[in-house]
């Protein structure tokens, strides 16, 4: 699997993906405008990989389309970048993930495509409100404050609403993710997740991995 650095600095976001072929890959946005550089130089893949990303970047806000904001890209990137093992990979599952081109990856490639489900990710004071309606019918919403952490869920489950509870709280506590990283990554994962089984499910073999890597 690839290896990614994330910077987000102020209006500087870069995200640097090694792949195990040792091909490099740094996506840049800031005051001074967006880039992707591959390392070492591949034209033609700097150029695919740019224009995805600039497709992208261009849509966050629109109606309809899933991601809010450039961090929100960069953060979908990443995980992408993170279950791909070649540049070549990271741009097939690119080119679904943000829904730059009516083609499907085929199925030897190993990205997984977004379900049906909805989610809305969006700032409240001092947090983060994560709002998902899964295709089963099953929606959640999460409220992540600086001070707690709030759940709800239709229909609600009190045994496996009070584990969720536990689990976020568990994670919230830690010195990693940040409050943003774990919106993030609870928005991502239940893109991929058809309810709130396997939504739980997904977050924690993310988690997991992560505890590996």
């Amino acid at each position: 699997m690839a290896l990614t650095t994330k910077l987000i600095d102020g209006e500087l976001l870069m995200l640097r993906i090694m792949f195990p072929d040792n091909r490099t890959v740094t996506v840049t946005a800031g005051r001074n405008g967006k880039s992707v550089r591959v390392a070492p130089h591949d034209g033609e893949v700097a150029e695919r990989l740019s224009a995805i990303f600039h497709w992208s970047t261009d849509r966050v806000g629109e109606p309809g389309y899933p991601f809010t904001s450039l961090n929100q890209v960069i953060y979908g990137m990443e995980t992408l970048a993170r279950s791909a093992m070649s540049v070549e990979q990271f741009i097939e599952g690119l080119r679904e993930v943000l829904e730059v081109s009516d083609k499907h990856p085929v199925s030897e490639i190993g990205v997984r495509t977004p379900s049906l489900t909805v989610v809305d990710l969006s700032p409240s004071g001092n947090g983060w409100i994560v709002d998902a309606r899964f295709q089963s019918g099953e929606r959640f919403k999460l409220a992540i404050n600086k001070a707690s952490i709030g759940w709800a869920a239709d229909p609600p489950e009190p045994t496996r609403d009070k584990a969720i509870m536990k689990f976020l709280s568990r994670l919230k506590g830690a010195p990693a993710p940040t409050d943003e990283d774990l919106a993030l990554l609870v928005m991502e994962v239940a893109h991929y997740s058809s309810d709130i089984a396997g939504w739980l499910k997904g977050l924690h073999s993310v988690i997991a991995e992560g505890a590996r890597s």
